[in-house]
């Protein structure tokens, strides 16, 4: 989507698609309040004219659709404080899909059109309002696949990255500015920055740009979805836990080993942690045939590939020396699971249950929701610091980042030996290039269709 300069009135359905209890109309633009004057609504509290406050008021629409008015509430923001930076209205009507279509036909026939995806965003960010990195956030707050990515977004969409991009780009406008200066007086022999002030601020704002790399890396390798992958001998009860935590009979289930022939994978949230979980064929020394074969050699790979392996041990009979053997395992990227804890324990395996293992009967909803808590709180340890900026933003900022921390080591280099201050300057223009790249300051049409286009109507 490119950017618009027409100074038009855009209308969408703000809310999620589908029934709710509340819905919302957003009208954004110069005629904004005039296309609500002209909705043939009443209201309890009149609109002054020339308002510059934003308000609030409760009164009904009434629309040619339906018989009778239809409650709404009014939030009208008709100053430049509004999230475009335009006058806006808030329809906040009865969350019936029918309702929202005759609301927004009738903005769309008193003066505004309808909004495009992303446009309430994409003005946001023209009229500076946000920068690209905010604007992104907004985008990874709508895609959030559990609590965390959440949380995430909405750090980064109050400035938890922007923030520090304009310092470091302040820092070096200011560093520049010094530099320049002393280009223009250099007949004159006027030092306006020290060698070794310039070289401690350049040294401050690499480390602060392999900081924020360190972050964009982190978090494009944590962007996927953490496997977690259920391991253990045949017939071990590993598909009937697979259907408890994915809530559904989603594998094939049988008193009879070796079930389970090929991998089944499901998404399933564990305390708001969202995970991709796994259930393989049975692990055993020697394979039954070449189907067998192949479907352990699978469930090897499976297992070597995921972020966390839950190990599962029948609790009602005693270890063979092959299982024995996997306890004395790493911990670190596993859980111990002994199940079957509904039948009675085998004689052994009491005390082989240590502390950190959990003990799961199917049937007891407690148990598997201390599981579910032990998977969400192993996947967030293994994931580390990494989630604290949007996967999107980590993608398309990488290289821009990589270049300015090469411009800056040029610019180092470049004051270390003497080799002249113009040259100096020309690297930390080309770093703040990149830099304005990131957050937006810098940007071309194509960068805002590969961002915008993804939104949805309506943000």
């Amino acid at each position: 989507m490119k950017p618009t300069t027409e100074l038009d009135t855009i209308a969408a359905v703000a809310s999620a698609p589908g029934g709710a209890a509340r819905g919302i109309i957003r009208i954004s633009g110069p005629r904004a309040l005039e296309c609500l004057a002209s909705l043939g609504g009443s209201t309890e509290t009149s609109l002054p004219t020339g308002l510059r406050g934003a308000s609030a008021s409760a009164g009904s629409l009434v629309l040619p659709e339906f018989c009778a008015p239809v409650p709404c509430d009014f939030f009208v923001w008709p100053c430049p404080r509004s999230y475009t930076r335009e006058p806006t209205v808030e329809l906040h009507l009865p969350g019936s899909p029918p309702i929202l279509e005759a609301a927004l036909t009738a903005a769309c026939r008193n003066g505004a059109r309808p909004a495009k995806p992303g446009e309430f965003t994409l003005r946001a960010f023209l009229a500076g309002r946000i920068d690209l990195t905010q604007a992104e956030a907004v985008l990874g707050a709508i895609d959030a696949r559990d609590e965390r990515e959440l949380q995430t977004a909405l750090k980064q969409m109050a400035g938890g990255l922007a923030g520090p991009l304009t310092k470091l780009r302040g820092d070096l406008l200011d560093l520049l500015a010094h530099l320049e200066a002393g280009l223009d007086f250099v007949e004159e022999d006027i030092e306006f920055i020290s060698r070794d002030e310039l070289l401690a601020v350049i040294g401050a704002a690499r480390d602060a740009l392999l900081d924020l790399q360190r972050r964009m890396t982190d978090r494009t390798d944590a962007a996927v979805r953490p496997t977690v992958v259920l391991v253990g001998a045949p017939n071990v009860g590993k598909s009937s836990l697979f259907n408890a935590l994915a809530g559904g009979a989603h594998a094939l289930v049988s008193p009879q080993a070796g079930t389970t022939r090929d991998y089944l994978a499901a998404a399933i949230d564990c305390d708001g942690v969202a995970v991709e979980l796994v259930d393989t064929a049975g692990l055993a020394p020697t394979a039954l045939d070449a189907i067998d074969a192949a479907a352990q050699r699978g469930s090897r790979e499976q297992a070597g590939a995921a972020a966390l392996t839950l190990a599962c041990f029948d609790r009602s009979r005693a270890p063979t020396s092959d299982e024995a053997a996997q306890l004395r395992g790493d911990e670190a990227t596993r859980i111990v699971v002994w199940t079957k804890a509904d039948l009675p324990p085998a004689a052994s395996t009491p005390a082989l249950v240590a502390a950190g293992h959990a003990v799961v009967a199917l049937d007891d909803e407690a148990s598997l929701r201390r599981l579910r808590t032990m998977i969400a709180e192993r996947s967030a340890s293994l994931a580390g610091g990494s989630a604290d900026v949007v996967a999107t933003t980590a993608v398309r900022c990488r290289a821009s980042l990589a270049e300015a921390a090469r411009q800056l080591d040029d610019a180092e280099r470049t004051a270390r030996e003497r080799r002249g201050e113009e040259l100096v300057a020309a690297a930390l223009r080309a770093a703040l290039d990149e830099l304005g790249e990131i957050v937006g300051a810098i940007y071309t049409d194509d960068i805002l269709d590969r961002i915008f286009s993804r939104f949805c109507i309506g943000k």
